[in-house]
């Protein structure tokens, strides 16, 4: 009766990439990034981390899960401490620190998702949605990783609190080069955000692209189960009806810049 949940995976991340990973639900996407800080031990392969074995004998994985950060879909529901501050300094307290040490890094991780010294003393449970979520981002971030993998981060946000926190992660690999992995449902924050999809269907990668790349596939994908963009569908249409215009777009801006384009190469035709 058993299934593979993932069956013949081959897949590299390198740092400093920001990577959407993408899928229907039960495709395995939860599954296959619990295996990347050792959650998840996989029934036969290897997950390699600076090229060593994680699960070789003497490896310490507790280290490795501070290099490699793991946000959990809601981990808003992982918050439990008095207040803000003292959350955030749990992570930093567990890798054995000194107390100045992890005082710096708990207010460096705030200041990282926007939450200033006037949250500190705050219970996290009197802050917005959006809030929360930073303040569990921040408790990551607090343990300094090389990578931070986070499953579904923006779902049950309003769009404001979703923009906060793909902001928070854009700046992020931007400014302190962390390298960032993103499950999402979301096409469009895929689209605008990474620069690499991987995707993943019954278990395996089934493609693996810039955003251009893979939702050039889109009936591929919708056979799957997902999507491309809305402008890539808008994209279509247009060209359908004769509109010269690239029909491979993926982002809003990209559509709002191509449709000028054409339009400004049709008025010149005309004249």
């Amino acid at each position: 009766m058993e299934t593979h949940v993932l069956k013949d995976v081959n897949l590299t991340i390198e740092k400093g990439e920001f990577i959407g990973i993408i899928g229907h639900t039960g495709s395995g996407k939860s599954t296959l990034i619990q295996h990347l800080n050792g959650l998840l031990q996989a029934t036969s392969g290897q997950v390699l981390y600076d090229g060593v074995d994680i699960f070789s004998e003497g490896y310490d994985r507790r280290a490795l899960r501070g290099n490699v950060g793991l946000v959990f879909q809601y981990p808003e529901h992982q918050l439990f401490e008095a207040d803000v501050f003292t959350d955030v300094c749990f992570g930093p307290k567990n890798q054995h620190l000194s107390e100045e040490e992890i005082k710096d890094r708990a207010r460096e991780a705030l200041n990282m998702v926007g939450l200033s010294p006037d949250f500190d003393k705050r219970s996290p449970f009197e802050l917005s949605g959006g809030q929360k979520r930073r303040v569990a981002i921040a408790g990551v971030l607090a343990m300094k990783p090389s990578y931070l993998i986070l499953d579904e981060p923006t779902a049950g946000l309003d769009p404001g609190g979703r923009d906060e926190i793909l902001g928070v992660l854009k700046q992020l690999h931007e400014e302190q080069g962390t390298s960032v992995i993103l499950v999402s449902h979301s096409m469009e924050d895929v689209a605008n955000y990474v620069s690499r999809i991987v995707v993943v269907n019954d278990g395996q990668i089934f493609l693996d692209d810039v955003p251009r790349k893979v939702f050039a596939h889109y009936k591929e994908l919708e056979a799957c189960g997902l999507s491309a963009p809305q402008v890539t569908y808008i994209a279509h249409a247009l060209r359908e009806r004769g509109m010269e215009i690239d029909e491979n777009i993926t982002t809003i801006s990209e559509a709002k810049e191509a449709i000028l384009k054409a339009l400004r190469s049709k008025g010149s035709h005309s004249c």
